[in-house]
Parts: structure tokens; sequence; C-alpha cells
């Protein structure tokens, strides 16, 4: 597991280097989407902090204070965080922005609360900062894994049983 914030920094980096705008919202829920990624895909959790509902989404309270405070998001790369992330997850994350770097904050939000989301199911149980439960993460990004090919590896798992399971 890595930390909320090394993987926020290097998406601000890497999105730097691929000139894609990111705002403080959009970094927040570009590691909650590589999170649940990871989860479908790997199976074990990308960050070492749990996904909070709040309100107006889900969030990850240590990138949240850190990049709310932060003016320009650009000047906040740490590179040290960065260095401690391993070639796999960093290949990994590449594909998380360029998957997503093109929206826009709204549509992120969207897309992390609508019905049907672990954020929609944990927080409609009350308007307190429930913690989002990895496991139900997990299932709603296996359920988006098998729905779209392109995030599909030949030698994940996932991809596999989809693949058997339409050709049969």
């Amino acid at each position: 597991m890595n930390s909320a914030l090394s993987i926020a920094h290097y998406l601000v980096r890497e999105s730097i280097r691929n000139n894609i705008q990111l705002t403080a919202f959009k970094v927040e829920f570009m590691v909650c989407f590589a999170h649940g990624w990871h989860l479908a895909i790997d199976g074990r959790p990308l960050i070492d902090e749990p996904l909070k509902a709040y309100r107006h989404g889900p969030v990850i309270e240590s990138v949240h204070k850190f990049y709310g405070k932060v003016k320009r998001i650009e000047t906040t790369v740490n590179e040290d965080m960065i260095d401690c992330l391993k070639e796999q997850d960093r290949e990994f994350l590449d594909g998380i922005l360029v998957y997503y770097g093109h929206l826009n904050e709204l549509e992120m939000q969207s897309l992390c609360i609508e019905e049907g989301t672990p954020w929609f199911a944990t927080y409609k149980k009350s308007s307190g900062a429930l913690v989002i439960e990895d496991q139900r993460i997990k299932v709603h990004y296996k359920l988006l894994h098998v729905s779209h090919p392109e995030f599909c590896d030949l030698d994940d798992p996932i991809s596999i049983m989809a693949t058997e399971t339409n050709n049969h």
C-alpha cells in the first residue's frame, strides 16, 4: 500500500508532464478512482487510508487537507514521496490519468456520487463522514471493469474471466 499523498503527488507531476489540467478536487477524485480500480484488478488496496462519504462525494482526508490549502497545484510535487512508488503502480496510475484526465470536476464528481456507487450506498445511511468499505468499492469497480474492456489487461484475472464468459 501507498500513502494517498504519494499517489496524489505522482498524479500531479505526471499531469504537468502530460499537459493535463488538474485541480485539488480532480486530484482527490483521481486517487479515489485509482484506489477503486486497483482493488478490482489487483485485489488489494492502493492507499493506506479509507475513503469517506462526505456530503459532496468521497474524501481522502490527507489529500483533502493538503490540497485544500494549495493555491497553485503545480507547486506541490514532492519527489521524495513519489520515489517510494513501485514501477507497476506508476504504470497503473498513468492509465488512470489517461482515462480520467480529460474530465472536469463535475464529471468526476458525478461518476463518484451517482446512484449505485459506493459513496451513494454509504452516504444514504447517514449525513456524517462514514468510511466507505473497501469491499463495497472493490465490487463496484469489478463490475465497471468487466463492462469497460479498455481497462482490461490480457493477464488480469477479471479480464480473463469476462472474456471466457463472453465467449461461451
